[in-house]
């Protein structure tokens, strides 16, 4: 899955100030393009979260980076949201490209410092579970154990679980897949796609630092 990852299409943009993904601008195609503007004349926050949203073999994912806010960075999130906006084609590879060029270094090297699991928009409201360090251990049966702890995410949830894997540096930056299924407003965590993804996918059967060799290929 993740192996394809630098060439899947864009669907949606999203911009938060912080880590609030419930104050989240979403970017759509339809978006006017003054809404964005305007929405960066009022920020005020000093770090500003971005993400962008793709499918990859039928699984809804995204990828995001928060950064110190400056004029320049407001600059290039603007160009980035008009690049999107004005051309099919924009690639989770467009917007890796626009997060290296402000960290001034590459991103998804190396192991991942963390994994946690959370609700799409609502990692704060909600509450994420934290489940995986550097430590290691098998990804999966940490992610057991901590729902087994927890039990907030064993009934109906209110927005799409995800699991995010997340390195610390140069700057916060992280993968999120969504393991959800239901509709109609209610979610359900999906234990049969988390196994898939943390044990069988590709991207884990050389361990979890093998993650980012796969989201790096074709680079």
């Amino acid at each position: 899955m993740i192996g394809a990852l630098r060439g899947a299409a864009v669907s949606k943009l999203q911009f938060a100030p912080g880590s609030r993904w419930e104050e989240a601008l979403i970017v759509e195609k339809n978006l006017p393009p003054a809404e964005l503007h305007a929405w960066l004349g009022r920020f005020k926050d000093s770090h500003i979260g971005a993400e962008a949203f793709f499918e990859i073999s039928g699984t809804q994912a995204f990828i995001g980076a928060r950064l110190a806010f400056s004029p320049a960075v407001g600059d290039e999130a603007a160009r980035v949201v008009e690049e999107f906006l004005s051309r099919a084609g924009f690639t989770v590879r467009n917007f890796i490209k626009s997060a290296e060029k402000i960290s001034g270094a590459p991103l998804f090297l190396g192991e991942p410092d963390f994994m946690e699991l959370g609700l799409v928009n609502m990692w704060q409201s909600f509450g994420s579970l934290p489940f995986w360090k550097k430590e290691g251990g098998a990804p999966f049966a940490r992610l057991n154990a901590a729902i087994l702890r927890d039990g907030r995410f064993a009934a109906h949830l209110p927005a799409p679980p995800a699991v995010e894997i997340a390195w610390a540096s140069p700057l916060p930056h992280w993968l999120g897949v969504c393991l959800s299924r239901g509709a109609g407003g209610k979610y359900f965590l999906d234990m049969a796609a988390a196994e898939k993804f943390l044990t069988k996918d590709a991207a884990f059967r050389q361990g979890v630092s093998g993650c980012a060799k796969f989201i790096l290929s074709g680079r």
